[in-house]
């Protein structure tokens, strides 16, 4: 009788290999998952005024669209978001991954009252077009997709903003919103992450030190290395360079780096502020906001630290489970304990069948 061959399944080293990836991509999602929020431009983009259909079918054939629906009386909603959007720095835009790969323009459409045109005929004033889109009220922000052509739906390529429509929400909301659909926040912003300005505290704690106290600022300054690895999406990918650069100088340079490139780009700002573009103020202000996370540390928390020591373990366990997975050895040779299917011999018996009836007869 054989001897069946055991099961893949079964086998240790399979089972400590699947065991191995299983980790690698659950602690890569966790890590993912605990990355902290964001403490909350093109070349002077502006927000494109739609009158008709053709315009905004025209526009959507290549982009997308963000559109503002709003009344000529009440306008603030459109001037607040184009306002931001033209302060926007075009590296954030350029790094962002739209939907579709396509660029995204802003556009507003302005309801006025009905009004009689040249030719006599009453005009609705847009309303019947903001009807189309699926608006009735104002103010109202709409996402357009583009690849539209002249027979397309727009019930196909829109999506509404739903949320919050009181006035302390709406606009923050609105916000999120277009962040949600075009990949990027608008306006000109400076950021901080909480998560890396506790570490910072943590890091000029140990002040310019040797021994222990240097392996700990170097580790510190890994965790937020290897936090930032796989970060592409702007603002974080743009801030965490800026946050590695400021460990890596400090390290090199003494705690009091931070505070002698604030004073540096204050400097700047008072000789050159009138001759420097938006884009530029923009920029010294995003350095001068994360190294003064540096020069002026906060105190931390109990809370603060237990944030700390868990990323600490979570990266270590995937260092780990990554080395484990390249260093086990993998079954696709074959294992000595596995039998193959019919590795035993079975001795068979020849069977003839006779002339008068088919009676068998064994040899």
């Amino acid at each position: 009788m054989t001897n069946p061959s055991k099961p893949r399944c079964c086998s240790p080293r399979f089972n400590v290999l699947a065991l191995t990836k299983l980790s690698v991509v659950l602690a890569a999602l966790l890590i993912l998952a605990s990355v902290p929020p964001l403490t909350i431009a093109s070349d002077q983009q502006t927000c494109v005024e739609i009158k008709e259909d053709f315009d905004l079918r025209n526009i959507a054939r290549q982009n997308n669209v963000i559109l503002v629906v709003h009344e000529k009386d009440d306008d603030s909603s459109r001037k607040h978001i184009c306002s931001k959007f033209e302060a926007t720095p075009k590296d954030r835009i350029a790094a962002a991954s739209a939907p579709g790969g396509r660029p995204t323009v802003f556009a507003y459409l302005e309801i006025t009252g009905p009004s009689y045109d040249s030719n006599g005929e009453l005009q609705d004033g847009g309303k019947g077009f903001a009807s189309s889109l699926g608006v009735k009220n104002f103010p109202a922000v709409v996402f357009l997709s583009g690849g539209m052509d002249g027979t397309s739906k727009y019930s196909n390529h829109i999506t509404h903003y739903t949320g919050s429509t009181s006035d302390n929400n709406f606009l923050s909301e609105v916000e999120k919103f277009i962040h949600k659909r075009v990949g990027y926040y608008i306006g000109n912003n400076v950021y901080n992450i909480i998560f890396f300005d506790s570490i910072a505290s943590k890091f000029v704690s140990y002040g310019n030190c040797s021994g222990i106290d240097r392996f700990k600022q170097r580790g510190l300054a890994l965790l937020v290395h290897f936090s930032t690895l796989f970060s592409f999406k702007e603002p974080f990918s743009s801030i965490g360079k800026l946050y590695n650069k400021a460990f890596d100088m400090s390290l090199r340079n003494g705690m009091g780096y931070a505070s002698s490139q604030i004073t540096r780009l204050e400097r700047i700002m008072e000789s050159n502020g009138n001759d420097l573009s938006q884009e530029k103020i923009h920029e010294i202000s995003q350095k001068r906001a994360i190294l003064k996370s540096f020069a002026e540390p906060r105190e931390l928390t109990a809370e603060d630290q237990r944030q700390i020591f868990i990323h600490i373990l979570l990266h270590f366990g995937l260092v780990l489970a990554t080395i484990l997975l390249f260093v086990l050895p993998s079954d696709s040779g074959g294992d000595d304990e596995d039998e193959a299917v019919n590795a035993v011999p079975v001795i068979a018996r020849v069977v003839d069948d006779d002339d008068d009836g088919g009676k068998k007869k064994n040899h």
